[in-house]
């Protein structure tokens, strides 16, 4: 009985530790094809490094570094945004940094979209100043985004600036879909603005979500999702089998 306890709870942790591998990192470098088109004032840096060598700086503002489509090319498809399941990214403000507007201005995030027939474009698009991050934060610190953030609707005659990303997805039409993502800084923040980015994770319904790490080298990267959950199934293993012995 006890032999069989175990052969299935080795199969638990097994199970778990295939979640964990299996997990989508994809590593940009310099050189990626299907990242980097945007402006002089974003790069791929070790300057500060996140999970790894190298992370995504921004300088100045009004900074774009676009990935995996063409946002002014509405042949360029994604995916639909209604399927959209993931979309965060870390992101963390320099000690150096000089902004014209609050000194907690925090890099954007963007789904670049078009509408069903391809006529009208827009963007969704994560701020900190709508997600609490005013006076909560630190520089040269790293911080996380979440799915359920607030991101507003870009050139809507009255943008809501409250307004969660799911519930974003669900007022806007359907057969809206995604050209493409970027990272980069809104206007007015001023040429001593200076931030980075990294672990970009995008996800959609049916496919496993992939998690886009900026590399100055190639480097393997665990992310902090997957060895959290290889550290549960060894916790989940050794506590039981202590148990076990100890029956």
């Amino acid at each position: 009985m006890k032999k069989n306890m175990t052969l299935r709870l080795c199969a638990a942790f097994l199970s778990v530790a295939a979640l964990s591998a299996n997990a989508a990192v994809i590593e940009v470098l310099p050189s990626a094809s299907d990242w980097g088109t945007g402006d002089a004032n974003s790069a791929i840096t070790n300057t500060v490094a996140k999970d790894g060598n190298g992370s995504l700086e921004l300088n100045g503002d009004r900074t774009r570094f676009f990935g995996l489509g063409n946002p002014y090319n509405n042949a360029s498809n994604i995916g639909l945004l209604s399927d959209l399941t993931n979309f965060t990214f870390d992101w963390l403000i320099a000690g150096t940094s000089i902004s014209n507007l609050s000194p907690d201005y925090t890099p954007a995030l963007r789904l670049h979209l078009w509408n069903a027939d391809g006529s009208v474009r827009s963007e969704l698009i994560w701020e900190g100043a709508y997600n609490g991050t005013y006076g909560n934060t630190d520089r040269d610190v790293w911080y996380s985004t979440s799915f359920s953030d607030n991101f507003y609707l870009g050139g809507a005659a009255t943008p809501d600036y409250n307004v969660s990303l799911g519930d974003q997805i669900t007022q806007l039409a359907m057969g809206t879909y995604i050209s493409a993502i970027s990272v980069g800084v809104g206007s007015s923040a001023g040429n001593g603005y200076k931030a980075f980015a990294d672990n970009v994770t995008i996800g959609f319904a049916g496919q496993e979500s992939r998690t886009f790490n900026f590399e100055t080298d190639s480097v393997a990267v665990s992310t902090p999702a997957s060895l959290g959950l290889f550290s549960l199934g060894l916790l989940m293993l050794s506590t039981r089998l202590r148990k076990m012995k100890a029956a």
